[in-house]
Order: structure tokens, then C-alpha cells, then sequence
């Protein structure tokens, strides 16, 4: 959405995938540009692209992700994501 944009002019696209063991799960992108989100209970793994995740609700440092990292974001943490170089994703979020 507009209001979550902080600069440039980044889209998000994702791919639903069948839920699998109870879990849902699928291909998020997002490039280049600074957003913010509120993150739900997730496991991701980047596949490609690269990223700086800014946590604004705690002191958690800035993480730099990149292809092959896995992260674990818990529901409610508010996050700027500072994507350098168009990122995607596999996600699991519990259904």
C-alpha cells in the first residue's frame, strides 16, 4: 500500500502456493525502494535479491539478508525493509 512506501517506488508481488502441513507458504518479491510492514509469525528464506530489515518496535539491530539466508520475523514487529537489489522469497506462516 501507498502509505507504507518511504521511498522510491517499490512493488510487492506473491505467489500463493498449496498449504502444506498446515502451513502456508509461497514466493514473495519486493524491489528496489523502502517500505514499512507489520509482520506476522514467518520463516523465510531469500532466494535472491538483498535486503537491509530495520526493526522499529524493538532493539533488535538491522539484519542484511541475502540469497540463502533464513530469518524467523514474529507476529506484530514493525519492520522498514530496505531492499538494494530486488528481493524474493520463500515463506512459511503458520496456518
Amino acid at each position: 500500500p501507498a502509505d507504507q512506501i518511504e521511498s522510491g517506488s517499490p512493488e510487492t508481488g506473491i505467489l500463493e502456493l498449496p498449504d502444506f502441513a498446515g502451513m502456508s507458504m509461497g514466493v514473495w518479491e519486493h524491489t528496489e525502494g523502502v517500505s514499512t510492514d507489520t509482520e506476522v509469525d514467518e520463516v523465510f528464506i531469500v532466494i535472491s535479491g538483498g535486503a537491509t530489515i530495520e526493526f522499529l518496535n524493538n532493539d533488535t539491530p538491522p539484519l542484511e539478508v541475502e540469497p540463502g539466508d533464513i530469518v524467523r520475523l514474529a507476529a506484530g514487529t514493525k519492520t522498514r525493509w530496505i531492499v538494494r537489489d530486488h528481493l524474493r522469497k520463500v515463506y512459511l506462516i503458520p496456518a
